[in-house]
């Protein structure tokens, strides 16, 4: 969509669709991209709790942040509202025939198919291994310096989610690690949200560059699946098995590209969102240190962990990674808090503004775990974990992870902050984590 067309867009949508504010689509474009947070948060408070921006080259996104119209969006049929559209920026990473951008019943058939990893009965299995890594990496964490902690994580929970998805460690493992680590590099780069510059200069080298890495991984993921399917003798249950033996309703196997689409699915899944939410759990510890002090008095206790669980649910509240439910596209015509949307409109379940809502949560922009002490979770208020078909499978393993990261760091160590502030947010592909990488300094207790 160009910006004369964004521009006639939203005249003629004008009086068909909520207030958008003063700004032309360029602007609207810029500041969600740049200013994510506060530009959602303005948007809030100057219009109300629905909204509507015009990104370019997207449809009009039209923003709720009532709970009641947040769940007639999850709620609604999928032959009404397709979810699917709204990921397609993720597309180039797990390729088109991932469950994750499939509709109705396609959908329905790849997450089944998946589901079963990520009971917690098998969430529970890998705690071992879950264990045994976390301490081996946080110990090599440099102590007393400033470092970039981010990336420390993203080598972790990456190791980890390719532990639990194809059940074994050894050199090919490895050596996806490293190819992996390489290919999504390019989350941080522009050419993933705007494919009308990956071929500009200045970003066509970035563009070839993760095509070429791609492949690479493709090969990898591609000799992982022959050598499976050779060890005839060896069944371990992990994702891998499961893909590979998934039939669909008349019979027929998954093609390779669909197992190769799934599991890239689940791997990113498996660890950008985590690595995301530990960075802002880091960051906002370094720069609260009496909810640091209580945590830690918790982890020496050994016996309860309440207190860690609320500080995990205020990050995802405070900080979370996801600003909004995935889009739906609109299919059919679908009336919402009496408002009529049609196609080509997307519409997003705004759970930050939701989370951020002072009537639902006093002090909302206050970093206080106490909150969440104690309390029951209402799901009409409370999504960090998405909601509808597209709540989030893993969800049981990235909370186990989470806490086992923050555990292990903390009882050795304090973490300080390594600027007078928190970091803002920037998009790495689909999600928002610290602009610099969570810089922080770790220094042993007691020194």
């Amino acid at each position: 969509m160009s910006f004369t067309n964004a521009s006639s867009l939203m005249t003629r949508l004008k009086g068909e669709l909520p207030p958008s504010g003063l700004l032309p689509s360029t602007l609207q474009t810029f500041s969600c991209r740049w200013l994510p947070f506060a530009y959602i948060e303005r948007c809030g408070e100057r219009i109300g709790t629905r909204f509507t921006v015009y990104p370019l080259d997207m449809p009009p996104l039209v923003f709720l942040s009532d709970p009641h119209e947040i769940r007639a969006i999850l709620t609604a049929p999928a032959t009404t509202l397709h979810p699917g559209a709204g990921a397609t920026v993720i597309a180039p990473l797990i390729g088109e025939r991932s469950f994750m951008l499939l509709e109705e019943d396609e959908h329905v058939h790849g997450r089944k198919t998946i589901t079963p990893a990520f009971h917690r009965r098998m969430v529970a299995s890998h705690t071992a291994m879950l264990g045994e890594s976390v301490e081996r990496e946080v110990a090599s964490w440099p102590l007393d310096v400033t470092f970039r902690l981010q990336p420390r994580i993203r080598a972790l929970t990456l190791r980890v989610i390719l532990r639990a998805i194809f059940g074994e460690a050894n050199d090919a493992l490895q050596l996806l690690h490293e190819r992996l680590m390489d290919m999504l590099a390019v989350t941080v780069s522009v050419v993933l949200q705007e494919p009308k510059v990956r071929h500009l200069p200045g970003w066509r080298a970035t563009w070839r560059r993760f095509v070429r890495q791609r492949a690479e991984v493709d090969e990898l993921i591609y000799a992982l699946m022959e050598r499976r399917r050779a060890e005839v003798d060896l069944q371990r249950g992990d994702l891998l098995d499961m893909l590979l033996s998934a039939e669909y309703p008349d019979g027929s196997p998954m093609s390779d590209r669909q197992v190769r689409d799934n599991l890239m699915s689940m791997i990113l899944a498996g660890h950008e969102t985590t690595t995301g939410e530990l960075a802002w759990a880091f960051q906002m510890l370094a720069h609260n240190p009496k909810v640091q002090d209580r945590l830690i008095e918790e982890i020496d206790g050994g016996v309860e962990e309440e207190y860690l669980a609320a500080t995990i649910h205020e990050t995802m509240r405070h900080k979370p990674v996801f600003l909004f439910t995935i889009p739906r596209a609109v299919i059919k015509p679908v009336e919402i808090g009496g408002w009529t949307y049609r196609p080509p409109v997307h519409l997003a379940g705004c759970t930050y503004l939701m989370h951020h809502n002072p009537d639902l949560y006093p002090e909302p922009h206050e970093f206080r775990p106490e909150r969440f002490l104690g309390a029951t979770q209402q799901s009409r208020t409370w999504l960090p974990w998405g909601g509808g078909r597209k709540h989030c499978l893993g969800r049981h393993f990235a909370l186990l992870e989470v806490k086992m990261i923050l555990r292990e760091v903390l009882r050795t160590r304090r973490v300080l902050a390594a600027s007078g502030r928190v970091e803002r947010p920037r998009w790495r592909s689909a999600i928002l984590v610290p602009h610099a990488g969570c810089r922080v300094i770790l220094r042993a207790r007691g020194a």
